[in-house]
């Protein structure tokens, strides 16, 4: 549905209202950039919303319309993530978590998505992971659109 929503109506951009969560607490709505300036807003062009179901179709995505949203599996031992390549080994299922996936990299011979997380740059790599490709779903649900230039400048200059 945010896609949706962002194809339609724009949603504010980071440099304007700059994502806020960690402890449990949700960013507010606002009308203007936390500066007081007019709110920026990015845009997907219409039909552009893709569903991406494989390594190979999100590193398309991510490389030619920026990071792609998706979601995967929490387990305990993901709670106690510092930092490395994520893989799970023990621990219960926890639940769903949606995450940005912002690129990849390959390691001793191991590929692993970049992940921005939402727990605070407290948690993590500065708040972001890296996990393995094919990892608890990571990369069996992604959603990308291309962005609508056109849109961001008519409604951003």
């Amino acid at each position: 549905m945010t896609w949706l929503w962002m194809e339609s109506f724009g949603i504010a951009l980071d440099s304007c209202v700059p994502y806020t969560s960690g402890k449990g607490d949700n960013g507010k709505c606002s009308k203007t950039c936390t500066d007081g300036s007019d709110k920026k807003k990015a845009y997907v062009k219409f039909l552009s919303i893709e569903h991406l179901d494989s390594p190979d179709a999100i590193k398309t995505a991510v490389y030619e319309t920026g990071p792609i949203e998706t979601g995967f599996t929490v387990y305990k031992d993901f709670m106690s993530y510092k930092s490395g390549i994520y893989k799970h080994t023990t621990g219960d299922r926890l639940g769903g978590h949606a995450v940005k996936i912002v690129g990849w990299g390959e390691e001793n011979g191991e590929e692993y998505w970049i992940v921005a997380n939402s727990w605070n740059t407290t948690w993590g790599e500065d708040g972001f992971f890296k996990i393995a490709f094919g990892q608890c779903g990571i990369d069996a649900d992604g959603i990308s659109g291309t962005p609508n230039v056109s849109d961001w400048e008519k409604n951003n200059s």
